[in-house]
């Protein structure tokens, strides 16, 4: 009987770490924004790179217009407000290799320092992308 119950248990702590070991298929990465720029279109967003220089990306409205799922489809954009020292920033997450979504976490007040004016009339095409361009 207790080599019973050392062999299950032995078993069990195998189960237990091949479970634990198991990578997530996900890949994210963070990105501190200076500043951000609502749009009729979407969100030009300027962050700062590894290198400390800045760059732009562009989210169309359209990643962020619907609820986190829908017809068991994730959405591409979900953003979280709120007051936190941390915000403004986003997380990119790739999907074995591919982009899966972006999380923008934006101070709730629009009148903060991290938010900027652009101009309604800027041409259109940087927001009409399948995924974000970013330099790292």
């Amino acid at each position: 009987m207790k080599k019973l119950g050392a062999v299950l248990a032995i078993m069990f702590v195998m189960v237990s770490a091949k479970v634990c070991a198991d990578e997530s298929p996900y890949y994210a990465r963070s990105f501190l924004i200076e500043k951000i720029y609502p749009h009729t279109l979407g969100w030009k967003v300027l962050y700062i790179t590894s290198r400390m220089s800045y760059a732009t990306t562009y989210l169309p409205l359209k990643w962020f217009s619907q609820s986190a799922t829908k017809n068991g489809v994730q959405a591409k954009g979900e953003i979280i407000r709120g007051n936190q020292p941390a915000y403004p920033y986003m997380i990119v997450f790739w999907n074995e290799g591919k982009f899966s979504h972006v999380r923008l976490f934006l101070k709730e007040d629009m009148r903060d320092i991290s938010y900027g004016m652009i101009n309604p009339n800027q041409d259109t095409a940087p927001f009409n992308v399948e995924e974000p361009a970013l330099e790292y």
